[in-house]
C-alpha cells in the first residue's frame, strides 16, 4: 500500500489555526498602536492642560512671593510639567523651575492661550493680580505607554495559544479521532475483512459517513456472498457444460470411427482372405519347409498390415494419453499445442485405406516451418479430417466416381490457415452460414448427424479460431473450408512436403 503524502489532519488544523492567529495578532497590533497613541496624546493634552490651570489657579492665591518657587518645583518633574515660570504683568520673570522651550511674549496675552509644537505643549494663563503663568507639559508617550503594544501582542498571542488548544483538542475529539478510526476500517476491508465496523462517534458528519460505511460494508459481504454463490454455480455449469461438449466431440468422433471403420472393411478384408488361404495350404501339408516358412512370412506381412490400420483407428477413436487439457483460472482448459504436419499425416494415413477415397486424389500441401497451434493433436486430427470426409462425400453425391480433394496448410500474419478444397458442387451462398448449425445437414436422411462442422466449429473456436466456408479460389464449382488458428511456438518437425 502506497503510503499517503501530504500533512495529516492534525497538522492541517494545527497549521490553519496558528496562521489564524498569526493574522489577527497582526491586525490587533496594527490597529491597537495607533488608536493607543492617539488617545494616550489626547490624555496627556488634558492632563497638562488640567494640571497648568490647577497650579495657575494655586500660583495666583499665593500671596507671599517666595512661596511661588517652591509651589513650582512641586509640580515640575516626573508624571508633571517639564517646565513653569511666573512673569509679572511687565512681562518680567518672577519664577521659573525646568526649562521652556517655546518661546514666550514679554506682554501678557488679553486671554489664555494653548501652543502645541511636536512633542512640547504649552499653556499660558493670564494671572490679573499677578501676571502671567507659563507651564509646559510634554507630550510625548512614556516608556509605561510604550510597553502598551507588547503588552496587547502579549495578551492576545496568550489567548489565541489557549484558544488553539482548545479548538485543536476539540477537532482532535469530534473529528481527527473518529476519521483516523474510519480510515483504519477501511484500509481492513481494502485488505479483504468484511467484519469491520467503524465506530459511529464525533461530529455529525462523520457518524453520517461511518453509517454510510457500515452499510456499504454490510452490502459488499452480502453482495460478495451472493457474487460467490453465483460463480459457484457458474463454475457447476460451465463444468457441465465442459462435460456434455467432450460427450459430443466424442460421439461425433465414434461416429466417424464407424464410418472409417466401413470405409476400411475392404482394407482389411483382402489380408484376411490371403492369411485364411496360406493357412489352409499350410494345414494341407505337403508344402516344402522353404515354402512353409514363405507362407508364414506372407502371414506376418498381411496380419502386419491388418494391424497397422486398426491401429491407426484406434488412435483416432480414443484421445492421446496425456492430452487432456489442464484448466484455466476461467474455468476452460488450455489445449496442448499441436503440429499441423503431424495431423495433416495422420488424416491422409486414415483417408488412404479408405474404399470411398480409391478414385479421389487426395493432394497435401504443408509450408515449410509451420508453427503449432494452442489445440490438442487428436482435435485438431477429428477437424480436419471431418472436413475431408464431407469433401469427399460431397464429390459423391454430385454422382461422380472419381474427384480431387486437397489438403492445405500455411502460416498467414502470424496465423496459421489450413484449407481443405474439393471439385465437388460446392456450397449454395444461402447455406454457408447454416451449415454450422448443430443438426444441419445437406445428406440424405439417415447418412450425416448435422454435428460434423458444428463440433468442429467448436473445437476451433474454443482454441482461439475460426472455420468459415468459401468457394474454390479458381472460380471453379467445389467449396474450400478454411480453418484459422492462433500460431504457438515454432514446430520441431520442419520442411515443406506435398503428396498426392
Amino acid at each position: 500500500m502506497d503510503e499517503p503524502r501530504g500533512l495529516g489532519l492534525r497538522a492541517q488544523f494545527a497549521l490553519a489555526l496558528l496562521g489564524t492567529l498569526a493574522i489577527s495578532a497582526t491586525l490587533a497590533l496594527a490597529a491597537a498602536h495607533p488608536l493607543t497613541a492617539a488617545s494616550g496624546r489626547i490624555a496627556r493634552r488634558r492632563l497638562g492642560m488640567t494640571l497648568s490651570r490647577a497650579v495657575a489657579g494655586q500660583v495666583s492665591l499665593t500671596v507671599d512671593p517666595t512661596h511661588v518657587q517652591p509651589l513650582l518645583a512641586a509640580s515640575v518633574g516626573e508624571g508633571g510639567l517639564s517646565g513653569a515660570a511666573l512673569y509679572d504683568k511687565n512681562g518680567m520673570l518672577q519664577a521659573l523651575v525646568g526649562s521652556l522651550q517655546l518661546p514666550v511674549s514679554q506682554h501678557p496675552p488679553p486671554f489664555d492661550d494653548v501652543r502645541v509644537s511636536g512633542e512640547v505643549m504649552a499653556v499660558v494663563v493670564l494671572l490679573p493680580s499677578r501676571g502671567i503663568f507659563v507651564a509646559e507639559s510634554s507630550l510625548a508617550p512614556g516608556a509605561a505607554e510604550r510597553t502598551v503594544p507588547t503588552a496587547v501582542l502579549l495578551y492576545t498571542g496568550l489567548s489565541g495559544m489557549l484558544a488553539l488548544g482548545v479548538v485543536y483538542l476539540a477537532l482532535t475529539r469530534w473529528i481527527v479521532r473518529p476519521m483516523e478510526g474510519l480510515t483504519g476500517a477501511a484500509e481492513r476491508v481494502a485488505a479483504g475483512r468484511r467484519d469491520v465496523r467503524a465506530e459511529e462517534r464525533g461530529a455529525a458528519e462523520v457518524v453520517r459517513a461511518a453509517s454510510a460505511f457500515n452499510r456499504m460494508t454490510d452490502q459488499l459481504a452480502a453482495r460478495e456472498s451472493e457474487l460467490s454463490q453465483q460463480v459457484t454455480e457458474l463454475e457447476k455449469a460451465s463444468a457441465d457444460l465442459r462435460r456434455a461438449q467432450e460427450q459430443v466431440v466424442r460421439g461425433e468422433r465414434l461416429a466417424m470411427v464407424g464410418r472409417l471403420a466401413a470405409g476400411i472393411a475392404h482394407e482389411v478384408g483382402n489380408p484376411l482372405a490371403a492369411i485364411v488361404g496360406l493357412s489352409d495350404v499350410m494345414r494341407d501339408g505337403g508344402l516344402e519347409e522353404d515354402e512353409i516358412r514363405d507362407f508364414a512370412g506372407r502371414i506376418g506381412t498381411e496380419a502386419q498390415r491388418i494391424h497397422r490400420t486398426v491401429r491407426q483407428l484406434l488412435d483416432y477413436a480414443r484421445a492421446a494419453p496425456g492430452s487432456a487439457a489442464p484448466p484455466r483460472m476461467d474455468g476452460s482448459t488450455v489445449e496442448p499445442n499441436a503440429d499441423v504436419r503431424d495431423a495433416v499425416e495422420q488424416v491422409r494415413k486414415l483417408l488412404q485405406p479408405q474404399k470411398s477415397m480409391r478414385d479421389i486424389a487426395l493432394t497435401v500441401e504443408v509450408e515449410e516451418g509451420l508453427p503449432t497451434v494452442a489445440v490438442s493433436g487428436d482435435r485438431l486430427v477429428q477437424v480436419v479430417l471431418n472436413l475431408a470426409m464431407n469433401a469427399a462425400d460431397a464429390i459423391r453425391g454430385d454422382g461422380r466416381e472419381r474427384g480431387q480433394v486437397a489438403l492445405r496448410a500455411r502460416l498467414d500474419e502470424g496465423r496459421v490457415v489450413i484449407e481443405v478444397e474439393d471439385d465437388g458442387p460446392g456450397i449454395p451462398d444461402a447455406l454457408r452460414e447454416r451449415v454450422f448449425e448443430p443438426f444441419f445437414t445437406t445428406k440424405p436422411a439417415g447418412e450425416g448427424t448435422g454435428l460434423g462442422l458444428p463440433t468442429s466449429a467448436a473445437i476451433v473456436e474454443q482454441a482461439g479460431g475460426a472455420i468459415t466456408a468459401h468457394s474454390r479460389r479458381d472460380g471453379g464449382g467445389g467449396a474450400r473450408m478454411v480453418v484459422t488458428l492462433p500460431a504457438g511456438r515454432a514446430s520441431a518437425m520442419s520442411g515443406a512436403y506435398e503428396r498426392g
